[in-house]
């Protein structure tokens, strides 16, 4: 199955379609792990019932918490990526036997997605050391080994080392540079420059890469006045990029930001969407908002399909996040995910 995976990846011309690889992976998936099995099973969907890839039974990212979701027996899996974990102190598992797929899978979407140029990098996140099971630890560090010798981190056990990113970006002032990090790191260094009364001046062919929400401890924005301060706090002329990945998957998608706009979310051919009702579990029709599921082909250790607490509407080409699920570690989160669908269309009214 790794082999077919990674071929699709690469060649994909030269392969099935996705829908004959994703059926073929779940079946996969459905004879070898036995935890996904049994689930399957009580929702009543058998091998003969999946005849289409949005046939496949979706797992909530809640299961990982709670599931051993692995082909693999745990003590041969070489890496488990954890989620930050909620105020219950649960977390998340994604068990891998080992990360070919995986890092194959970042490598080829960020070179289609992103740039496929070597730039100098910063990372405004801890690395693989300082954080061995963080999935986006991982894909970060992954890519800081293809950008130039002198891309390095920013972030320790310290927290900001804001004198060295700013000596750092003094040299390569002339020079057209990736910053990379997660969203509430990039607040931090907004503020922190704010506070020291720094600056960090870019080469304005510079990219801006980052990842995850906009709220932090010392204030929130919403995601144009996080975008906007960006660009202009940084003056970089080209399009600022958003990653969109979690855990429990093991790739990711991007868009490219459009300040008041609607920004996006496009993934590789190797991933693919569906947005569901949240009660009926039934697809929405375009336009409509609802829960976003995904069927991840580079997860060949785990489930095929994740059921998010992500709310979205489908776009022209991808999907736009509209919110969160809220209360979703309840017994009744699907009811209020409702609840919220209502107010937000009632509110977009």
């Amino acid at each position: 199955m790794k082999t077919i995976i990674q071929e699709f990846i690469c060649n994909p011309e030269e392969c099935k379609s996705f829908d004959e690889i994703a059926i073929q992976l779940f079946r996969y998936l459905y004879q070898n792990n036995l935890a996904y099995q049994q689930y399957c099973r009580k929702k009543g969907i058998g091998l003969k019932q999946v005849r289409h890839w949005k046939d496949i039974p979706s797992v909530s990212t809640e299961a990982f918490k709670s599931s051993f979701l692995s082909v693999t027996p745990e003590e041969e899996c070489s890496y488990v990526f954890m989620t930050s974990g909620t105020t219950s102190g649960n977390k998340g598992k994604h068990y891998h036997r080992d990360l070919d797929v995986y890092d194959l899978s970042a490598k080829e979407s960020f070179k289609n997605f992103v740039s496929a140029k070597k730039f100098p990098m910063a990372i405004l996140f801890p690395d693989e050391k300082n954080m061995p099971h963080s999935s986006l630890s991982h894909y970060l560090s992954l890519l800081k080994a293809d950008g130039t010798k002198d891309s390095a981190h920013f972030v320790s056990k310290d927290g900001l080392e804001l004198e060295k990113l700013i000596e750092w970006t003094q040299k390569h002032e002339h020079t057209p540079v990736m910053i990379l990090g997660a969203s509430y790191n990039y607040v931090h260094l907004l503020d922190s420059l704010e506070d020291k009364k720094k600056s960090i001046h870019l080469h304005e062919d510079s990219l801006i890469f980052d990842t995850g929400g906009f709220k932090n401890f010392s204030r929130s924005y919403s995601e144009n006045e996080f975008y906007k301060l960006l660009k202009d706090r940084f003056k970089v002329k080209t399009k600022i990029v958003n990653m969109y990945g979690m855990t429990e998957l093991s790739s990711q998608y991007y868009s490219k930001i459009e300040l008041d706009g609607k920004n996006i979310k496009r993934g590789p051919h190797w991933i693919r969407f569906k947005i569901i009702d949240p009660i009926t579990e039934q697809e929405v029709p375009k336009g409509e908002i609802g829960l976003l599921v995904h069927v991840d082909l580079a997860n060949i250790n785990s489930v095929p399909a994740i059921q998010t607490g992500d709310l979205a509407i489908e776009r022209e080409g991808g999907f736009e996040l509209v919110g969160r699920q809220p209360l979703i570690e309840s017994r009744g989160c699907s009811l209020s995910a409702q609840q919220w669908i209502e107010e937000y269309q009632n509110g977009s009214n």
